[in-house]
């Protein structure tokens, strides 16, 4: 009996961790699959809700702060249906992220913000109810090489290393300066499998803020995948 007390409480510990940190977090520490620096490629999406400071101001601190986790409960089914890893929270963004071999397949980081936003639009109704305001959105995806490793003692985590992450946030800001909602770097673009070339628009070669060497970005549209 209390063998399996035990048992059931060490499942229950490995449940709430995984919330916590993240189902696919918890494997590769458990695994040990970044106790040593490794070098990967990989998909980076930042996902911005515009308008959240004044929103901030308008309707106080703590209705801000359930308006953010709503959007944030709202964007987890369609990031664990296409296999996305959340990062991090930073503020009112969510940072996700796929190893270039799963974001490839299918296009999956177009495919999950557009499903996000899908998502949030069929909620639009109960959050301008409940606060006023539907969420809407700003994001930009990038990939490129960066190193990932565990790191931390008292709490451990999986940490990126790269350009990559920089440029992402770089690009996430460019959608206020070109005043688009979704854009993609080039470098990604071309990494995806499964979409038409012409389901976006090119925007050409772009100075981004912060970067001596220009980006080449392409507006993100629903794609059409190929079936």
């Amino acid at each position: 009996m209390m063998i399996l007390a035990l048992f059931v409480l060490a499942c229950i510990l490995l449940i709430q961790l995984s919330r916590l940190i993240g189902e696919r977090t918890l494997r590769d520490i458990m695994l040990g699959r970044y106790h040593r620096p490794r070098a990967e490629e990989r998909f980076f999406l930042f996902v911005d809700i515009a308008g959240s400071t004044p929103l901030a101001e308008r309707i106080g601190p703590a209705a801000a702060h359930r308006f953010l986790g709503r959007v944030f409960h709202v964007a987890s089914e369609p990031i664990d249906d296409y296999r996305g890893e959340i990062y991090q929270y930073v503020g009112d963004e969510i940072v996700i992220t796929w190893t270039a071999s799963e974001g490839r397949q299918d296009a999956r980081p177009l495919a999950c913000f557009f499903e996000i936003e899908q998502a949030l639009t069929r909620a639009a109704q109960e959050f301008d109810c409940d606060f006023g305001v539907a969420p809407r959105l700003r994001a930009a995806l990038h990939a490129g090489p960066v190193i990932t490793e565990e790191n931390g003692e008292s709490r451990r985590a999986i940490v990126f290393h790269g350009d990559v992450m920089n440029t992402t946030a770089r690009v996430e800001g460019a959608t206020r300066d070109l005043e688009r909602q979704f854009l993609v770097s080039a470098d990604a673009f071309q990494r995806l499998d499964g979409v038409e070339a012409s389901a976006l628009e090119d925007l050409g070669l772009r100075q981004l803020r912060g970067r001596a060497e220009p980006v080449r970005m392409v507006l993100g549209r629903r794609p059409r995948v190929n079936t």
